[in-house]
């Protein structure tokens, strides 16, 4: 019986986290796709060890961006 990869035994969420946070943007990170689909919202990415993430910016950066003139 094959096994379903858990996301929590690698560093792949770390690895995205730490991607995003080098450009300075700040992202929720999930292995379920979404509800509602937002203007920010893509496709997930699938990593190495089969996990699928989606990962879209915090309320917070969205505000950040907001206030800096940038979205």
């Amino acid at each position: 019986m094959a096994t379903v990869p858990d996301a929590f035994t690698h560093e792949c969420e770390n690895d995205l986290r730490r991607m995003w946070a080098e450009r300075d943007i700040e992202v929720t990170i999930t292995t379920v796709p979404p509800i509602v689909a937002g203007p920010y919202t893509t496709d997930g990415m699938r990593c190495p060890h089969g996990i699928t993430y989606w990962f879209e910016p915090t309320g917070e950066q969205i505000a950040k961006w907001v206030r800096n003139g940038v979205a």
